[in-house]
């Protein structure tokens, strides 16, 4: 069984659009504080998105919000993750694990290299590296999301 790119997309919104205020407050900490608004609106357009293009691959539609509609650093680094999940998630379609393992691996990768960020630098990546390992390793989703607090 796969999973339903959709329905992760449209909890993510939910999520963002839950944790904004504390995602702003942190954001503001250590940067613009912009942090929270890009995702939030960055993944409620990716839903409305959805609704207008239903034939489209759900994570390649959401690559292309985010690379083309959302400001900030986040919006093109999370466009360059959402870019590699829609590759490895169109060569890997019956094999969920290895469709999630490869997306991220890449698009960590990715955003590595051009964020030049690294494990510690308060990034994205200090979240993306700990859900790479924990999928190199086996973990379903429930040890990804465990690897990432």
């Amino acid at each position: 069984m796969t999973t339903d790119a959709r329905l992760v997309l449209t909890a993510f919104a939910q999520a963002a659009r839950t944790a904004h205020p504390a995602l702003t407050a942190l954001d503001q900490l250590s940067g613009d504080g912009d942090f929270g608004d890009n995702l939030r609106e960055g993944l409620d357009r990716v839903v409305s998105a959805l609704e207008d293009r239903p034939a489209e691959p759900p994570l390649a539609v959401a690559a292309a919000v985010f690379l083309d509609e959302v400001g900030g650093t986040s919006g093109p680094l999370i466009g360059l993750l959402f870019q590699e999940l829609a590759r490895a998630h169109s060569a890997h379609p019956q094999d969920d694990h290895e469709a999630w393992r490869t997306g991220v691996a890449e698009g960590l990768a990715a955003i590595r290299r051009v964020g030049e960020a690294e494990p510690g630098d308060r990034t994205l990546v200090d979240t993306l590296a700990p859900a790479r390992d924990a999928l190199d390793a086996g973990a379903g989703p429930r040890g990804v999301a465990e690897a990432a607090l």
